[in-house]
């Protein structure tokens, strides 16, 4: 199943790929067989038709949407549909989504294929060029300017453009640069002195970090934690959720890390929760590299989008530097993720266990705690086995769930499986 996935993934990647060089029209499935060393056969095994596959582009164009936007605290639908949402997203979520949906748009190669696919052929025909407003022009502005108007900005629409045109140049600027770090500099800077200019509109208004506390797990935590995590994790990656099986198990691991097991505790109750566990990774010059990883972390789904997570998340960083942890590789959204200093472990060198060669790595993010720690690394990293428990130990999974309240199970576009 799992390698089925991959080379579906390959297929659209490659497709598209190919869809922003020539356009959708020129573009043939032996061509795309081609470039993967298929046959046509091979391909269609996968997917019927050419059609398809473009189809599938936009299911995961729109699914990585929601998201990036469910990242970072920002609403996913309209202001019409989300009224309350738009009212309540902070400056900071705003600026900081935006700040990552430009890497977004620029460095990641399934959004940045896509964008040049807009961006080439929108005049070639009237799909393209109604895709192109809907991601790139119209649609981000008018997420912007209704973002605005929730929050009662003098001028949400001229404020809107201020805040957005920077970004639709900088794509431009950006894919002719041959310095790419200044490009992002100065996209930077603008979202900076805009969080500041929009931030003293509003009269400095932040959320207050004095209403909650962050403390060590005690064993009479246990079951709360525990209902926490199901409720966050059900029907999020598979119906119904195995993480807070995974986590009953994990605290009786030997690479369990007992003292960073945190909660969130806000007006008496537990609203979040993060783990850490030993991890290593294994050096191609065989040695073994203690590092850690994290999770399951989570905030109780009410709460979310009011900035918990990420203040959850900086405590627990800080918190795992401070025991000597030099650095992290997670499995993560980098949206979300990146904000705190995560970035794709790719680039310390650092290889995903058994993921093939040109595989999409972009869920494996790594962050150094102690600077250097990673210099002149490289590696392949695999979760510790923890992780793996609920796959095999199936009945005593079923049995542990059995003594939750009972909750539907549904099959929801974006799982993993």
């Amino acid at each position: 199943m799992a390698l089925i996935k991959q080379t579906k993934e390959r297929i659209l990647l490659e497709a598209l790929r190919l869809f922003a060089k020539d356009g959708l029209e020129a573009v043939s499935v032996s061509e795309i067989a081609g470039a993967l060393g298929l046959t046509k056969g091979a391909l269609y095994k996968h997917y019927r038709s050419k059609r398809e596959i473009f189809d599938s582009i936009l299911r995961r164009m729109e699914e990585r949407d929601a998201e990036n936007a469910a990242a970072y605290d920002v609403p996913e639908g309209t202001a019409q549909e989300m009224p309350e949402a738009y009212a309540k997203t902070s400056i900071d979520a705003l600026v900081d989504y935006s700040k990552a949906q430009f890497r977004y748009w620029t460095q990641d190669e399934f959004a940045s294929s896509f964008r040049k696919l807009l961006t080439l052929h929108q005049f070639g025909s009237e799909e393209m060029a109604k895709l192109y407003q809907q991601y790139l022009v119209s649609g981000p502005l008018g997420y912007v300017s209704d973002l605005f108007a929730a929050l009662d900005l003098p001028r949400p629409q001229e404020t809107a453009l201020r805040f957005y045109a920077p970004m639709f140049f900088l794509y431009s600027v950006y894919d002719g640069a041959t310095n790419v770090e200044a490009v992002l500099a100065v996209w930077d800077a603008h979202m900076e002195k805009e969080r500041a200019e929009i931030q003293s509109l509003l009269g400095g208004k932040t959320m207050n970090e004095t209403d909650m506390i962050i403390r060590r797990e005690t064993e009479n935590d246990y079951r709360a934690v525990e209902e926490l995590v199901r409720e966050s994790f059900w029907n999020v990656y598979r119906p119904g959720c195995l993480e807070h099986y995974v986590l009953h198990c994990m605290r009786d691991d030997p690479a369990f890390v007992p003292e960073l097991a945190l909660v969130m505790e806000k007006d008496g109750q537990i609203i979040g929760q993060n783990v850490f566990m030993r991890a290593e990774i294994r050096t191609d010059d065989g040695q073994k590299l203690p590092i850690m990883t994290m999770g399951p972390i989570c905030i109780a789904p009410a709460l979310k989008r009011q900035g918990y997570g990420k203040i959850l998340l900086d405590e627990s960083l800080k918190r795992a530097a401070a025991l000597g942890c030099g650095a992290l590789c997670f499995e993560g959204n980098i949206n979300f993720y990146g904000k705190s200093g995560f970035t794709y472990a790719s680039k310390f060198g650092i290889r995903y266990h058994d993921l093939p060669e040109g595989a999409d790595a972009s869920f494996f993010l790594c962050r150094e705690l102690i600077p250097g720690y990673l210099n002149g690394v490289s590696g392949v990293y695999a979760p510790p086995a923890a992780y793996f428990v609920a796959w095999e130990r199936p009945e005593d999974f079923e049995a542990f769930d059995a003594g939750f309240p009972h909750r539907e199970k549904l099959k929801l576009p974006g799982q993993l499986e």
